[in-house]
């Protein structure tokens, strides 16, 4: 046995996702550089995807972090459905109530540790377990029923962990906090994706093997543009930080993207597009990306894909390299990659677990 049959790391994913094994693939062909390729096929899977890095362990010291994150499509979820999912490093529980709310619960019921997705039914606002029939509110997790307990008081820890979530922009968006707190900024509204002057939104998801920050970073790092994407030179851009918001805008305006929280950005390419991206953490080192395309109806009926197509075969550029690096957490920058560092800083703040990565003041002279 050769050092390359080492134990095979299974990484577990969302249900329905695509990673499997992180054993090199030696007989996968390795994109030229200078620039990617663009090569949407990396966008549909795995399969379709160079392995080359066989670090052991984690590759990023990065938490999961805390924030706003999509976790299904509202047309996804109809009155009464109940949907397993896996984010957050944790198995969930998705439901619609029969008023039409959704809610997001920890999968195991308090009680003795069944799967809620799992043959549970919505009734109200509660969902019943399979198992000895407990019944939960979505809102709060409380248990408000045991029905073979009727004369008995409900114990005060019969609760399932809720996360908080709200409807916006045609997704379903729930609150991770590693610490369960509260939310501390809020989804923003997107006008353009209801204006009959804007086309119906189309909807690039694909999931990637990389930490919800260091993807984030790619934002700000100007120099990769010209070497991975093919630019003609580095762009001039301005980078703005105001609490948990952040915005880069191109020299004339035509450019602009924000940010309301790690993991969640519009961009709007004056005349062409607006996106709404969300990027889910599966785990610590592995994300779920929906991109929310529109672009103006004068354009044509065809404008919307067109941009998704365009834009989604651009990230594909970089998707080889997010997956075969590491996070350098002391790294060497030039004076001129300072953004990098502010970024990081920005970054920190969605971190109530401790973040084993300290970020120095400024690059090295």
């Amino acid at each position: 046995m050769t050092d390359l049959d080492d134990d095979l790391e299974v990484v577990e994913g969302r249900v329905g996702g695509t990673f499997a094994s992180r054993r090199p693939d030696r007989s996968a062909a390795l994109p030229k550089g200078f620039p990617m390729p663009r090569d949407p096929e990396q966008l549909r899977g795995d399969e379709h995807r160079a392995h080359v890095s066989r670090r052991p362990g984690r590759r990023f010291p990065m938490p999961v972090p805390d924030g706003w994150f999509a976790v299904a499509r509202s047309e996804e979820l109809p009155v009464g459905a109940v949907v397993p999912l896996y984010y957050f490093a944790r198995d969930l529980v998705l439901f619609r109530d029969e008023d039409g709310a959704a809610h997001l619960l920890d999968a195991y019921c308090p009680h003795l540790g069944a799967h809620l997705a799992v043959g549970g039914r919505v009734e109200g606002s509660c969902l019943r377990c399979p198992f000895h029939g407990w019944r939960f509110e979505g809102d709060d997790g409380r248990c408000v029923e045991i029905p073979y307990a009727r004369n008995e008081r409900i114990p005060s820890k019969a609760r399932a962990r809720t996360f908080p979530t709200v409807e916006r922009n045609g997704l379903v968006w729930a609150w991770h906090h590693a610490r369960g707190g509260p939310p501390f900024y809020d989804v923003p509204v997107v006008p353009e994706m209801d204006d009959p002057d804007w086309l119906p939104p189309v909807l690039q998801e694909f999931e990637v093997a990389v930490a919800c920050e260091d993807m984030a970073e790619n934002n700000v790092d100007y120099a990769h543009f010209q070497f991975v994407h093919g630019s003609d030179a580095i762009p001039e851009t301005e980078f703005v930080v105001e609490g948990t918001y952040k915005r880069t805008t191109s020299n004339g305006g035509d450019f602009v993207r924000e940010g309301f929280g790690l993991g969640l950005g519009l961009l709007r390419m004056k005349g062409f597009t607006t996106f709404l991206s969300s990027t889910t953490p599966i785990d610590e080192e592995h994300v779920h990306v929906r991109w929310l395309f529109t672009a103006p109806r004068a354009n044509g009926e065809g404008a919307a894909v067109e941009a998704a197509e365009l834009l989604g075969s651009g990230v594909s550029q970089d998707i080889p390299i997010w997956e075969n690096k590491i996070y350098r957490s002391q790294p060497v920058l030039t004076r001129g990659e300072k953004p990098i560092l502010e970024q990081r800083r920005w970054a920190r703040q969605f971190y109530s677990d401790e973040v084993s990565a300290e970020v120095p003041d400024e690059p090295p002279r």
